[in-house]
């Protein structure tokens, strides 16, 4: 290859890696009268850009959220504002979620184009709607925290494959015998 070739290529590289990413930033604002809470978002995302959404919950709020996109491969994940390991991930389990918060705090809703996308500099207009219910008459069964060793509000079993539908989360985890 000669060197002119190699040249541009490199500078072509960092002009490409270089492009800032755009982000946006919208907190999500319920109707605190209500206890279904509902906010709707029509946007459109392009290439590496995405949008964050700030949700704040308490233990045991259930977040529905739905994302309607012009372009499959537009997808969002939820995750905890102090984790960046997803508790959703929509490339894996589709335009639709329903999860119930582990811990009071705030959370993230993240839209996002595919790479294969944003690569191509693809855009999507999108339709997000996010539901918070809070039902104070109903208990929240929760995780015991002896099943969150690591204390990122996502039961252990999760992280290694070993959950039974059997098992009651909300008690204690069972002592092993040594």
């Amino acid at each position: 290859m000669n060197s002119k070739l190699f040249y541009k290529i490199i500078l072509i590289t960092l002009a490409v890696m270089a492009q800032p990413i755009k982000a946006e930033q919208h907190q999500v604002v319920f109707d605190s009268q209500s206890s279904t809470l509902l906010v709707e978002f029509e946007q459109q995302i392009t290439g590496n850009e995405f949008n964050d959404y700030l949700v704040s919950g308490n233990t045991g709020d259930i977040l529905n959220v739905t994302l309607t996109p012009s372009n499959l491969s537009n997808n969002f994940n939820i995750f905890p504002v102090d984790s960046s390991d997803a508790v959703f991930i929509g490339s894996i389990e589709g335009h639709y979620a329903k999860y119930q918060l582990g811990k009071d705090g705030d959370y993230i809703v993240r839209v996002y184009l595919m790479r294969n996308a944003a690569r191509r500099d693809e855009t999507s207009s999108y339709k997000l709607t996010i539901i918070k219910h809070v039902d104070d008459n109903i208990p929240a069964k929760t995780m015991h925290p002896s099943w969150d060793s690591d204390g990122d509000g996502v039961n252990d079993c999760e992280n290694d494959g070993s959950c039974d539908h059997t098992i009651d989360y909300s008690k204690a985890r069972p002592q092993k015998n040594q």
